[in-house]
């Protein structure tokens, strides 16, 4: 965090937006959950890897097009796999355990994700950040849900932003029919939080109680 976070491009906020997340690790200790981390829209790899290190040890999985931008279809992004994959070598606690999949996430169908449950299990944090359109961001949050355990997090990138308001609209799209059981947690500057709807009011109790302090 102290090097190569500012060695990376990428637009996940400064290192505090990661140092903050420490709390979580006390959170998912108690609960004996060790899950890795998982991203869709990863570019560089600059908050993946940030999350990864967090949780290690820990299998942890990166989603992105990366060079197939034309699937990139609102430009959200221009990620490079080799470039990412150097940064991951170079500033990943055992990179070994951080593995990048190239594919556009909208066609992951109910069989690929029983493949990643199968391979990885479920994540404790996951972020959502690849493409910025209603759909992509609704899609991406239910696959999200899929695979991420009901003690850990989703972190969804550019809520509110007015720069991409198709982000906010899938968030609500995927809220107001109860399409997932995960619920909104918290929100940042940059993120708003999800947990599931079972731990919502521990999880809120526990971080108050633990910023108070």
């Amino acid at each position: 965090m102290s090097d190569g976070f500012h060695q990376i491009k990428g637009w996940c906020g400064s290192v505090e937006s990661v140092l903050f997340l420490q709390i979580l690790l006390e959170w998912l200790s108690e609960r004996k959950a060790n899950g890795g981390a998982c991203e869709i829209g990863v570019h560089h790899g600059k908050y993946l890897i940030a999350l990864h290190n967090l949780l290690v040890p820990c299998v942890s999985l990166g989603i992105d097009v990366f060079e197939d931008q034309a699937k990139n279809i609102d430009q959200s992004g221009n990620g490079s796999l080799e470039i990412c994959r150097s940064n991951v070598t170079s500033f990943a606690v055992e990179p070994q355990s951080l593995d990048l999949l190239r594919v556009d996430s909208l066609t992951l169908n109910q069989q690929d994700i029983a493949r990643l449950i199968d391979k990885y299990g479920l994540f404790s944090i996951f972020s959502v950040d690849g493409g910025h359109t209603p759909l992509h961001t609704y899609r991406d949050l239910v696959t999200a849900t899929q695979l991420t355990s009901a003690e850990g997090v989703v972190a969804v990138d550019d809520m509110f932003n007015p720069d991409w308001p198709g982000v906010t609209e899938g968030v609500y799209n995927m809220l107001s029919p109860k399409a997932s059981p995960f619920v909104p947690l918290f929100i940042t500057r940059r993120k708003l939080f999800l947990c599931h709807v079972t731990v919502q009011k521990q999880f809120s109790f526990f971080v108050s109680r633990r910023y108070a302090e």
